[in-house]
């Protein structure tokens, strides 16, 4: 019984797995990269302006896992490692950052100068990892024509597996204009 507990219990990597992965990934930007708790950042902290005619009020709208900033020192994109395949949590992730206005790394806040980029990254899939890939770019083509990205502070998403994570990456930088930040990133050549 207890042998079959520890089978179920690695079935999928825990979120702190998932997060290790990603950082080996992106280990040639480790110094841009920021973690929420580790190497003594704290938390990352997504916030929301209020402009009402009193006075500006920023509040806080969310937590960040991981971001990576730009040459500028300037948010680029936010990663969210998350551990269940729910189109309810990425729905939720993808309007935060629609409307996301500044993000408090430690004490620091930075304020978002350009629309940011979204990576969702979800264990893989053991059972079938190419219907869950299949099923991955459904729900992201559904949010993509729902979603009015042109005018929010949300430039482009992905949401992919673990598996995938590098090879998405890549394209969603060089498809927004960042080839020297994936060019940075090891894909192995098919």
């Amino acid at each position: 019984m207890e042998g079959k507990l520890k089978k179920m219990k690695k079935a999928h990597p825990t979120h702190e797995e998932l997060i290790s992965k990603i950082r080996n990934i992106l280990s040639p930007f480790s110094e841009k990269l920021y973690i929420e708790k580790q190497d003594g950042i704290g938390l990352i902290q997504i916030f929301k302006d209020h402009h009402s005619t009193i006075a500006r009020v920023s509040y806080r709208i969310a937590f960040a896992d991981i971001l990576l900033l730009d040459e500028k020192g300037n948010p680029l994109m936010v990663i969210e490692p998350e551990t269940s395949f729910s189109p309810k949590t990425f729905g939720r992730s993808i309007f935060v950052y629609t409307i996301a206005e500044e993000i408090k790394v430690g004490e620091k806040r930075v304020r978002i100068k350009s629309p940011l980029l979204l990576m969702i990254v979800i264990p893989d899939d053991k059972n079938d990892i190419y219907k869950r890939r299949s099923q991955l770019e459904d729900i992201q083509y559904t949010f993509k024509k729902k979603v009015e990205l042109r005018k929010s502070q949300l430039r482009d998403f992905r949401i992919c597996q673990i598996s995938d994570f590098k090879e998405t990456i890549k394209e969603l930088l060089d498809k927004n204009g960042h080839s020297a930040y994936s060019r940075m990133i090891d894909v192995p050549m098919k």
